[in-house]
């Protein structure tokens, strides 16, 4: 075996246990459970798609779950084969990619290989995937264009965030195919049309029914409001440092927390690292800009915002340095005047910089996934089993227990919607501004009818009870503050157990 498929393998036997270490101590948040749940409460094919109606992604990733909880329901499997495609992703990289091995290592222990898309189980990684088999194959882009349409279809099938960026690859290639004056060569007209049914069932997936209220909270925004929340989107990707003076690192950038106006000048500066990397081809600068284009629309239709989809960009880069060794460097006017500026040599400083940063803070992340809950949701209902009061029925406010759901295998009674229910429906009118007085009606309402129950909930029912104590809230209800779980890296994830009881005639 030769030394360098020996260090290969090496690399990813370490990254594999790591990530194990890893999930062993990552508790899930919102949306990993919300997902595992609309697989593991589908009660079919056909309902998991009825049920996914409502989020914007494609199904690919929900698929899986749904055929791995038809033999479990235990989320760590998830878990773990969450990260065994991230392993896959890692050994592909590392064999395939042109790219020095000091690359390599930098990068697959990275703040989002080895934490953001390894320890928290999304379909993100699928994403990742798809993409590098692409890259994989981009050297013989010509002998085998449908295999590499298949694997962009692919990716497009996983995020709408994946489809920007393999639609600027295809267009890349379409590109590139009408220079040659090679457009309508009957193989790549199939790959074309691969491309395009890909492209189509995304569309059809993340098209949302009509009584959606996706975008009610972003009707009224002004324009400028809009194009804010992704400007610095790339800055953050690539200067990647979670604001490590809080607990709640996570989805923080300390230089933003600093100074936002001194990142927004740093972030329109950052717009010209691409430039500066790949000005000796136009193919691979035409794939990076329109790529970064392609992510400034989806932060400005969705205003959604998460280091997750910043990592968007950061990945753009990646695939650009990959598939610039496929292309021979051009003659054209702008290229031989920057060139003229000797910025050959600031190539190695940026790649570097950008690594070592994303190495730090992938350290650092997975430091604090390891030793502080993520959320506090496993906590809770390990002290529940502990406790034996898990065998009771377990009531929360709504998406509260999404999270508790999974580790108890079994639905939780949502008092906003009445009836027991694990996934989010996403709709927090209940929850929003909810008052002790809501909450101690909905409760009275849930024991009139069940006499008893454990509630667990980011909401605390009443302030400054006394643990163990029962104590009236009203003329019907009694509750026992038990436990709160309040130290964790998501914010608004902490969890409070109570006890709740009706009150009998003799008491």
């Amino acid at each position: 075996m030769k030394k360098e498929t020996t260090y290969l393998l090496l690399l990813t036997a370490i990254y594999f246990v790591v990530s194990l270490i890893g999930i062993l101590h990552h508790e899930l948040w919102l949306d990993e459970a919300h997902h595992y749940l609309l697989a593991r409460d589908s009660n079919s094919f056909l309902e998991l798609i009825q049920n996914t109606r409502y989020e914007g992604h494609p199904i690919l990733w929900n698929s899986l779950l749904y055929g791995l909880t038809r033999f479990t329901l235990n989320p760590f499997w998830m878990q773990y084969l969450h990260i065994l495609i991230s392993t896959s992703v890692v050994f592909l990289f590392l064999r395939k990619a042109p790219l020095s091995l000091v690359f390599k290592t930098l990068f697959i222990f990275g703040y989002f290989m080895l934490f953001e898309y390894n320890l928290i189980s999304r379909n993100y990684i699928l994403g990742v995937l798809f993409l590098f088999l692409a890259a994989s194959v981009f050297e013989k882009r010509k002998e085998k264009f449908v295999l590499l349409c298949v694997y962009l279809a692919l990716a497009a099938n996983i995020h709408l965030m994946f489809s920007v960026i393999a639609f600027a690859l295809f267009l890349t290639l379409l590109s590139e195919n009408y220079l040659n004056k090679e457009l309508f060569k009957r193989v790549y007209t199939i790959g074309y049309l691969v491309f395009g049914i890909g492209l189509l069932l995304t569309i059809i997936q993340i098209i949302p029914p009509d009584d959606t209220r996706f975008f009610d909270r972003i009707e009224g925004m002004q324009l400028g409001e809009k194009f804010i929340k992704g400007f610095i989107s790339f800055f953050k990707a690539i200067v990647t440092i979670p604001d490590f003076t809080t607990i709640h690192f996570w989805n923080s950038n300390l230089l933003v927390n600093l100074s936002k106006p001194i990142t927004a000048v740093l972030g329109l500066l950052t717009y010209c690292i691409p430039l500066l990397l790949f000005y000796k081809n136009r193919k691979v600068l035409f794939f990076v800009y329109i790529g970064l284009i392609g992510v400034q629309i989806f932060f400005f239709v969705t205003q959604m915002s998460a280091t997750r989809y910043d990592g968007m960009n950061y990945f753009i880069i990646i695939i650009g340095l990959w598939i610039e060794r496929y292309y021979p460097s051009e003659d054209y006017k702008i290229r031989d005047y920057l060139s003229s500026w000797k910025l050959t040599l600031l190539k190695k400083p940026i790649i570097y910089s950008i690594l070592i940063i994303h190495l730090f803070s992938g350290f650092y992340a997975y430091a604090m996934d390891y030793n502080y809950p993520f959320t506090s949701s496993k906590k809770a209902i390990d002290y529940l089993k502990e406790k034996k009061l898990n065998l009771n029925e377990i009531i929360t406010i709504t998406c509260d227990g999404t999270a508790i759901s999974p580790y108890l295998e079994k639905k939780v009674y949502f008092l906003c919607d009445g009836s027991y229910q694990s996934y989010c429906h996403w709709n927090f009118d209940c929850a929003i501004n909810i008052s002790d007085k809501n909450i101690t009606e909905m409760l009275a309402n849930y024991i009139v009818s069940n006499d008893y129950g454990i509630y667990v909930s980011n909401y605390t029912i009443t302030k400054n009870l006394k643990e163990n104590t029962w104590e009236t809230i009203n003329e019907k209800v009694k509750i026992r503050f038990i436990k709160k779980y309040d130290q964790n890296i998501v914010r608004n994830s902490y969890y409070y157990i109570y006890e709740v009881a009706k009150i009998t005639s003799s008491e």
